[in-house]
């Protein structure tokens, strides 16, 4: 057995701790593998035949396990370690996780170093990260039949691939859902070329031969291709548009961008309020408003009306997480985060595994809490509320706040 005399100091002139772990679970092992080969070998009536050096990288550095030989037979520690895995679960575990969180392959090698690993390749952290194909399978292929699923949020994200020797910009889309006991769940992912109206029907598609059913509202912005998907795929499912990206589209229609603001503005004074009637109120004094300065901005309003407000037939609890895209523009900006590092994924494949990784920890994220909407309010959907009746002063209550509102703006701007 070593003594503490045999390690070296750190820089601080004190005792490596990092050192000593590492020869002391060494020496841990290798004595548990005798123990384990020479009862073997008892049993047997054979004797040990020598040692075979086996090199194991742990998450505290490079340790030598010397593995028994029998003169008859074999012998193997299966309970210690894999037949033919070079690095122990832990610190695959770790190397998956850091390439998750965005870390580079090359920053992989780099922190292994520090950690007292002589070398790890980027071919290896690679291999490592295949471990999470089994899980990325998951997300993508799993069965969704047997529960309902009232909302579906779709969005798109683009990320740098390479292919034929060029990068290129492909796009992931992912769907994002809410079963009838209101858990979050990241339900599908894909690669497309483009945000087409083929490639988003067969996503769809894809999603009701999975057995997703019962969904009622579909959130996502207005793409075309999207939106066609949607309206032939989803049968009996309404479609709401989400009002931040409405948001963004008046101010790019407008020619004025103070005309933009105040319209903008405007529009949040309205949705803001919670009685259908008086968000309707709101929502079409805000088109006139708009009108009077720029007909085109008024013309999206309009013909965006009915999309834009299906939300307010849906319950109170429920209405600020289903009128706009946002939980799918933070998975994205999460995904922007991460990937921010590689730049270029060498291939599709390479790319899907970070992404599907992503959507992986989310969805654990999700499971772990409580709830983000009430259970008890999920019940019933189908029965479609329809807006009350308002009385005349509450109503122009409404109508001079979005009026100030536009007009302050305007001011400002």
């Amino acid at each position: 057995m070593s003594t503490l005399t045999d390690f070296p100091l750190n820089d601080s002139g004190k005792l490596d701790l990092t050192a000593l772990a590492r020869t002391l679970l060494e020496e841990a092992v290798n004595a548990a593998m005798y123990e384990q080969a020479v009862e073997l070998g008892a049993e047997n009536g054979v004797s040990l035949n020598g040692y075979r050096e086996r090199r194991l990288t742990t998450v505290i550095g490079d340790i030598t396990l010397r593995i028994p030989k029998l003169r008859e037979g074999t012998y193997f520690p299966d309970d210690i370690v894999e037949r033919w895995s070079r690095t122990d679960t832990a610190l695959a575990s770790t190397i998956c996780e850091m390439w998750v969180n965005g870390v580079s392959n090359r920053k992989v090698d780099a922190i292994a170093r520090e950690m007292g690993i002589e070398r790890i390749s980027r071919s290896k952290v690679s291999r490592l990260c295949r471990m999470l194909d089994a899980e990325v399978a998951e997300v993508r292929s799993s069965d969704l039949s047997g529960t309902r699923w009232p909302y579906l949020w779709l969005d798109a994200t683009y990320v740098k691939c390479r292919e034929a020797g060029a990068a290129r910009s492909s796009a992931v889309v992912a769907a994002i859902a809410v079963d009838e006991r209101a858990r979050r769940r990241v339900v599908g992912l894909e690669c497309m070329d483009t945000e087409s109206y083929v490639a988003w029907r067969d996503f769809l598609i894809g999603l009701r031969k999975r057995g997703i059913a019962g969904v009622e509202l579909v959130i996502s912005d207005d793409h075309l291709g999207l939106v066609r998907a949607v309206r032939e795929i989803m049968i009996g499912a309404s479609w709401q548009r989400c009002i931040a990206h409405l948001e963004r589209n008046v101010a790019d229609r407008v020619r004025r961008r103070d005309t933009g603001a105040a319209a903008v503005s405007a529009l949040k004074a309205a949705f803001a309020e919670t009685e259908p009637a008086l968000v309707a109120a709101g929502y079409d004094r805000a088109c006139e408003l708009l009108r009077a300065q720029d007909a085109a901005g008024a013309d999206l309003l309009d013909a965006a009306r009915d999309d834009a407000l299906a939300y307010l037939a849906f319950p109170r609890e429920h209405r600020n997480w289903i009128r706009t895209n946002n939980m799918c523009e933070r998975m994205n900006g999460e995904l922007k985060r991460r990937v921010k590092a590689v730049q270029v994924f060498p291939s599709n494949e390479s790319m899907m595994r970070l992404v599907g990784a992503i959507c992986c920890e989310q969805n654990d994220e999700w499971a772990s809490e409580k709830w983000f909407i009430d259970p008890r309010s999920m019940v019933g959907l189908a029965a479609r509320r329809t807006p009350g009746e308002v009385d005349g002063e509450e109503k122009m209550r409404v109508i001079r706040h979005v009026e100030e509102a536009f007009e302050r703006k305007q001011k400002v701007a």
